[in-house]
């Protein structure tokens, strides 16, 4: 494609419309906790069990049918992305969703999903 081609193509209404929708870097940013959690599936399921309430790591790891060691791994890049917060009871570390806007629409997106996936 020649260079006058590329140009009168950005030029066109629907193109310019196009390239306005996409997201900017502060967006972009706002969505890597999301990816934290989408991308990867026992991310996912941790999602979903933290959105009927609090938890433990070896409660975690019972429903998720995973070693304490493997779940908190995955705990921690959760806590990373701001996705999860921890609280220690005793010697039991609670785990909780937070309530940022991302985590929340994250979580009706799951609700969504698994809505859809019944039906």
């Amino acid at each position: 494609m020649s260079v006058e081609q590329s140009r009168s193509r950005l030029s066109s209404p629907r193109v310019r419309t196009a390239r306005d929708a996409l997201l900017d870097a502060a967006a972009t940013a706002q969505l890597q906790p999301v990816r934290e959690v989408i991308c990867e599936p026992t991310r996912t399921q941790i999602v979903r069990a933290l959105g009927v309430g609090p938890l433990s790591v070896g409660d975690l790891a019972a429903i998720l049918g995973r070693s304490k060691s493997a779940t908190s791994q995955h705990l921690r890049v959760l806590r990373d992305a701001g996705i999860v917060s921890a609280r220690r009871r005793g010697r039991a570390v609670i785990y909780s969703l937070t309530t940022a806007p991302m985590v929340e629409a994250t979580v009706q997106m799951l609700n969504r999903a698994a809505s859809i996936a019944v039906a």
